[in-house]
């Protein structure tokens, strides 16, 4: 009898286990005295309602609740990086490329494949300064094209009896979108850009390439001395329409009580301010979402 009692409890607590936590519908409403503002003023956004979790997009770039599944975007792709030359002689031995039919086949017959286009004249690069502002770079013709863009730096050194072969330091690298509204939303930057060198020609001469990304090759070695040299760097593919999405803020915890929240916004302009509330459980959770629109003036 004991043993029957005690496997029925065993069962009961395997079904209580096994029972499925369902979670109600949040209550929830959020107001505000007014939906007009000066910039500057303070939004006092009240609540009523206590549900498990609350967040908040408020429309400002970045935080756009229509955005939160964003993953592309039409905007303006741009490049910006830092350089370095040390050991000046041969000039015109490092060149910025790009190419959008490039197959990532990283190799000399992969390279010489693929249809580049010589941007060097777009930038900016070092004679003798260290970080050396490459400038802004537009890369929207290469968008037009609809595909991935690959960017490159190809070195080329030469056999000459006086000129040195130059060293060349990359410090920094960053791929942007700059979106419509305002943001910027990062492609890669310079530890993320998956550099792979090539060599072309004299394998004595090579990019060395960290996990930092900040690459650099020397031309100063003996084997460099009255040798052709083609070294060429080259990233991953870019698309240059991505985007991350936006996302919200979270200001509540189950564990938390929160009756209002404010901000102030700093530009004028239409924002639609989203409120999602959110109950949850291990097994499930219901949310709603409340929005209001307010007209920030100058």
């Amino acid at each position: 009898m004991k043993h029957k009692i005690y496997t029925g409890l065993i069962a009961l607590t395997i079904l209580a286990g096994c029972k499925k936590l369902l979670v109600e519908e949040p209550e929830f409403e959020v107001i505000t005295d007014k939906t007009t503002y000066k910039v500057g003023e303070e939004v006092n956004f009240k609540f009523t309602g206590n549900p498990d979790l609350i967040s908040v997009y408020r429309g400002i770039p970045g935080e756009n609740y229509d955005f939160r599944t964003r993953i592309t975007a039409d905007g303006i792709p741009q490049l910006n990086f830092t350089t370095l030359i040390q050991n000046t002689g041969e000039t015109n031995t490092l060149r910025l490329m790009a190419s959008t039919n490039f197959t990532g086949k990283y190799d000399p017959a992969g390279i010489a494949a693929a249809s580049w286009t010589d941007i060097t004249s777009r930038a900016t690069l070092s004679t003798g300064t260290d970080n050396t502002p490459s400038g802004t770079i537009d890369l929207s013709d290469f968008k037009a094209a609809g595909k991935p863009v690959y960017l490159a730096f190809k070195y080329q050194g030469y056999f000459h009896p006086t000129l040195k072969q130059p060293s060349w330091f990359l410090r920094t690298f960053n791929v942007n979108n700059v979106l419509p509204e305002g943001r910027t939303a990062v492609i890669a930057a310079i530890g993320q850009v998956g550099w792979v060198g090539v060599d072309v020609k004299n394998p004595t001469v090579v990019w060395g390439v960290p996990t930092t990304g900040q690459v650099a090759i020397d031309g100063t070695g003996a084997g460099a001395i009255n040798e052709d040299n083609e070294d060429w760097v080259i990233s991953r593919p870019f698309n240059l329409s991505a985007v991350s999405a936006d996302t919200g803020l979270g200001l509540k915890t189950a564990t938390t009580y929160l009756s209002n929240y404010t901000y102030t916004y700093t530009a004028p302009g239409t924002y639609i301010v989203t409120f999602i509330a959110a109950n949850a459980s291990r097994d499930e959770s219901s949310q709603i979402v409340k929005q209001i629109k307010l007209t920030i003036e100058p």
